[in-house]
């Protein structure tokens, strides 16, 4: 397959419709996600990399804040046992319980949008997520060098596209430099280290690793050319400056400095996992989130970046069909904003801002597409994204913020009036989405495959030795009501409550089951009875007594063997309304009215004031549980509700 299931499309009532599949090859000329905290681009933009990753195209992500290492958390059984360690309480005697609630909470997102734990074990089977961590153990150690290997047949680039050739070399040095003098005077200090760059590749020296560093140093302090364009290399910049410089990348060498050179290579083939031995598409994550410092973060963006240019080049064209060979995510390029941004506006600039440039510029002639999202559009560099055909924008707070987007849809046919309205009122999840053709699409974005968490760093190094096992010891599950929400005269049994959960789960599970029979069978009445069954079970069992009683009073001639009684008697009776009528023969358009009727809006969180919305209709619970998960529970014509595992004794009548 090459198309991707990253949600569904809104109807004009903003409700989820028919499904949005994205095309695969539309990666390769990049894409860009853009909304505010809390619109959901993080998660748009992991449902990509899941999709692209199930049909084998690996990727690299840089992780800023830890959330996307969670991509790692795919597990073979959605179970208290399985998500517990990857959540956090502040009492730990209630661990079992909020597990089990947002065990039950995963499995009813993932069949609200079709998917299943068959759907989450496959993504575990296929795809193999590796978590590297520059300058810490807590994932794969990985060495940032300071300067990268050369592209190949690199003396051929300078004759054939000197421009590129002679940008990779300059923005090289400048990262390099940036890195040993944060501050100050250093324009001459840049010239210098990009010719001795240009010389090193030029003449099959390699500056990589400590090894490679010890000849650059050599070269700082003894040149191997004499002139720097037509000056002398002493009238460009004095013996006294080459010698500090010398000692600033001397410095990195030394002490806690040393640190980013220690590790596992950074090579690109092992990013993309070219050498596995279990033929899985592998996801890279470069975890950040320990690395406060955005110097630091941007220079080792501009390395990895640069690397990927040198890898894609060994690579060649584009494979066939314009596949993408190759996913590069880096969430937030926004940054803090201003000269703290990785893609920043002019006049700010960033170590890393060249080496991106490159990759965006001329990624899709090598297979080679970016994901670039951020919170903050008002501070990104648009003329360099205008290179990304693919735009998927969320709800924007700041009419800044719209403006500026705006300005980067002009060849969009759409109207600026509309198109702000639209920008300010998406809710979480919801996306317009411009697509290479020009089309404009308004979709709400799938739930995950994986568990949508941030990891802190004792969770990375729980990943690191023991993966996605599932916690050790013993969970207390049960169910608990506290005593300030008990109600006078009520008498409830906590073990049959999590019976009736449990069963209720059963029979959601046995629904889907006959929603697929039905998809591939839409004739096979026996399916078609037991899901209304399933459905409606009070129904059916007021039906049944009534059929029941009817039976009772009626006189038979004769009697039936007891192979024929059981052969038509309970699916008779269950398949049959009070007026006789079977129902198989009405549930065609009972369905059919219910796929024309508008969803109704069901509360995912309990709102500030303590209250809940179902099927419409407004409850009042506790402000105590405000922006807490609520999972609702019809008994009959009662409803009620549990919280964090807990089922709450307030009840309203359905009636």
């Amino acid at each position: 397959m090459s198309e991707l299931y990253l949600g569904k499309h809104l109807d004009s009532n903003g409700r989820p419709g028919e499904i949005y599949r994205h095309r695969l090859s539309d990666l390769t000329t990049h894409t860009f996600i853009c909304g505010g905290s809390g619109s959901g681009k993080t998660v748009m933009g992991k449902a990509i990399i899941e999709e692209a990753a199930l049909r084998g195209v690996p990727a690299i992500i840089v992780d800023l804040k830890g959330d996307l290492s969670s991509l790692t958390l795919a597990f073979g059984e959605i179970s208290a046992s399985a998500i517990a360690p990857w959540i956090k309480v502040e009492d730990h005697s209630t661990l079992g319980r909020a597990a089990l609630a947002e065990a039950n909470t995963i499995r009813k997102r993932l069949w609200e949008w079709g998917l299943a734990e068959a759907n989450v074990r496959e993504f575990s089977d296929q795809v193999a997520v590796e978590i590297f961590t520059p300058r810490s153990e807590l994932g794969r150690r990985v060495a940032i060098p300071l300067i990268s290997s050369p592209p190949p047949d690199v003396e051929k680039l300078f004759q054939e596209d000197p421009d590129t050739a002679l940008v990779m070399v300059s923005s090289m040095a400048e990262a390099l430099v940036r890195r040993v003098i944060p501050s100050g005077q250093r324009d001459r200090e840049v010239d210098f280290v990009t010719a001795i760059i240009e010389y090193a590749w030029r003449n099959g020296l390699d500056l990589t690793g400590q090894d490679g560093l010890g000849h650059l140093i050599s070269m700082i302090l003894e040149p191997p050319f004499e002139t720097i364009g037509v000056l002398s290399v002493d009238e460009h910049i004095p013996e006294k400056r080459r010698q500090k410089l010398a000692q600033a990348v001397n410095g990195q060498l030394v002490g806690a400095a040393a640190n980013w050179v220690r590790g596992e290579e950074m090579s690109i083939d092992k990013l993309v996992g070219a050498n596995r031995l279990d033929g899985k598409t592998q996801i890279s994550v470069v975890n950040l989130s320990h690395i406060p410092d955005f110097e630091d973060q941007s220079f080792v963006v501009a390395q990895i970046a640069f690397a990927i240019n040198t890898w894609m080049r060994q690579q060649g064209s584009a494979p066939g069909g314009n596949r993408p060979r190759l996913l590069f995510f880096l969430d937030e390029i926004g940054g803090g904003g201003g000269k703290t941004a990785f893609y920043p506006t002019y006049p700010y600039t960033s170590t890393c801002k060249p080496a991106l440039n490159i990759l965006v510029k001329q990624g899709r002639a090598f297979g080679v597409g970016c994901i670039l999202a951020t919170q903050n559009p008002g501070d990104i560099d648009y003329k360099g994204l205008s290179n990304c055909a693919t735009w998927i924008v969320g709800k924007l707070q700041t009419k800044r913020d719209r403006d500026k987007v705006r300005e980067g849809l002009t060849d969009a046919e759409f109207s600026p009036a509309d198109l702000t309205k639209k920008l300010a009122r998406p809710k979480t999840g919801e996306f317009m989405l411009l697509n290479k053709e020009g089309d404009i699409h308004f979709i709400k974005e799938r739930w995950l495959l994986t568990y949508h968490c941030t990891l802190s760093p004792e969770q990375l190094r729980r990943y690191k030795t023991k993966g996605v096992s599932p916690y050790e010891g013993s969970l207390d599950t049960s169910i608990t009501i506290p005593e300030q929400d008990s109600v006078s005269g009520a008498s409830e049994d906590d073990s049959v409550d999590c019976l009736w959960n449990d069963a209720q789960n059963a029979l959601g599970q046995a629904c889907r089951f006959l929603e697929k029979i039905l998809d591939q069978d839409p004739n096979h009445e026996r399916a078609r009875v037991w899901l209304t069954i399933l459905r409606d079970p009070g129904g059916a069992q007021r039906r049944l007594e009534e059929a029941q009683k009817q039976a009772t009073q009626a006189t038979v001639p004769t009697q039936p063997s007891g192979s024929q009684r059981n052969a038509g008697g309970l699916m008779n009776l269950l398949s049959q309304d009070q007026s006789g009528t079977p129902i198989a023969s009405t549930l065609r358009s009972d369905q059919d009215a219910m796929k024309t009727a508008p969803d109704e809006q069901n509360s995912e969180v309990v709102a500030d004031d303590g209250s809940v919305t179902y099927k419409g209709r407004r409850y009042q619970l506790y402000r105590r549980y405000a922006g807490k998960a609520v999972t609702f529970i019809e008994e009959g014509n009662v409803l009620r509700f549990s919280i964090e595992g807990q089922v709450l004794s307030k009840r309203y009548n359905l009636s």
